[in-house]
């Protein structure tokens, strides 16, 4: 016989809050990577390859990756594999494309609008008005985001709607990764729903090589221990941080949460980069703690689950 009784998500949100803060800050690092590997001539596109085929390498080895959920998956699960793994392979991609043809700042605001993406596709399949703490923290945390990336006093020029489209693109992308992360976790295990997700991107990346030709620059030895850090170390663990803390802090939370990123990309750039730091940029960062902090402290209200 199944009860059901009530679990106080808020009891896992800190810990939930922390994982997604460590992913934004391994995403924030990887950045810094990628740019070198970008100067050595490595194609956006063939790194945002090597991303998801070495993940998928990485987790092959360890047994619970394989393991089959308890239940059979739903046709709904099973479609949101599909989902979870098309968004993370081609996230990052577009995205490359956008920061290629904008502005950085630019693409990396339209990026994070996706919080509001998830608010909104929450509110309107729940049929509820999201809670006014959630609303103003992703005030908060976009115009952080604006500030920190110095939208304000970027040179916008002629906009380019091509890479406005893959700005939103990657917005979209990263919005349907939060939203479908939780379900497919839930069934698989955050090992198990990434050495799948990852493997479905990484075989749809090969399929694209196959028309493109070697990728001599990934394999090259100068390299290739870069390629395998991006892969491994700001990819495949940053991946499983986001979806194991959207498990215990819901969706909308964690796309805010996830704001974090360009933050923290700031501080790794003065810090590694010597790139220095403005008040303008300091007080952004100061509103997308504040968002976060906000979330946190908002009072959520206890789950059903079931018991046996």
């Amino acid at each position: 016989m199944v009860k059901r009784s009530a679990v106080p998500v808020a009891s896992q949100a800190p810990v939930g809050l922390a994982a997604i803060a460590l992913a934004a800050a391994l995403w924030a690092l990887g950045a810094v990577v990628a740019a070198n590997l970008f100067d050595d001539g490595i194609k956006p596109l063939e790194l945002a390859e090597a991303r998801s085929i070495v993940s998928a390498l990485g987790l092959a080895p360890i047994p619970v990756s394989w393991r089959p959920p308890v239940a059979r998956p739903s046709r709904t699960v099973r479609r949101s594999l599909v989902v979870l793994g098309v968004c993370i392979g081609l996230v990052n991609a577009v995205y490359y494309v956008a920061i290629d043809r904008l502005p950085v700042a630019v693409a990396l605001v339209l990026q994070y609008t996706a919080p509001a993406m998830v608010v909104v596709y929450t509110a309107v399949r729940l049929r509820k008005r999201p809670r006014n703490e959630i609303v103003v923290a992703v005030i908060l945390a976009l115009a952080g985001v604006a500030l920190v990336s110095g939208l304000l006093g970027a040179d916008l020029g002629s906009v380019d709607l091509f890479g406005v489209a893959m700005g939103l693109a990657s917005a979209v992308l990263f919005a349907s990764y939060t939203l479908v992360g939780e379900s497919v976790t839930r069934t698989y295990g955050p090992l198990g729903a990434m050495f799948r997700a990852f493997s479905i991107a990484g075989s749809l990346w090969i399929c694209w090589q196959v028309f493109n030709g070697w990728p001599h620059e990934l394999f090259d030895p100068a390299n290739l221990p870069q390629v395998i850090l991006i892969g491994l170390g700001a990819t495949l663990a940053p991946f499983l941080l986001y979806l194991w803390g959207v498990e215990r802090v819901k969706a909308e939370r964690a796309a805010i949460a996830a704001t974090l990123e360009p933050v923290l990309g700031a501080v790794v750039a003065w810090v590694l980069l010597d790139q220095t730091l403005t008040v303008v940029q300091l007080a952004g960062g100061a509103l997308v703690i504040a968002a976060v902090i906000l979330i946190q402290t908002g009072r959520s209200k206890p789950v059903l689950t079931p018991e046996l």
